[in-house]
């Protein structure tokens, strides 16, 4: 039981600092983004290409139309 609470504990750890990790991406991104006055499908470029470059292709979104 201890050893399961503390692999929860690492888990938990784990996830806590790939979100802060991706908040402080998501934040540069959007100062970045907002610094160039990018909209629409610039916008949605510079995004996707930011969250490559970090490898969070997971949180890359889809183009429009």
């Amino acid at each position: 039981m201890k050893q399961k609470l503390q692999q929860i504990a690492s888990d938990l750890e784990r996830i806590n600092r790939d979100l802060h990790n991706e908040s402080d991406v998501w934040d540069a991104e959007l100062r970045d983004r907002q610094a160039k006055h990018l909209e629409g499908e610039a916008a949605i470029e510079h995004y996707n290409a930011w969250m490559q470059a970090a490898g969070m292709e997971h949180l890359m979104t889809a183009k429009n139309g």
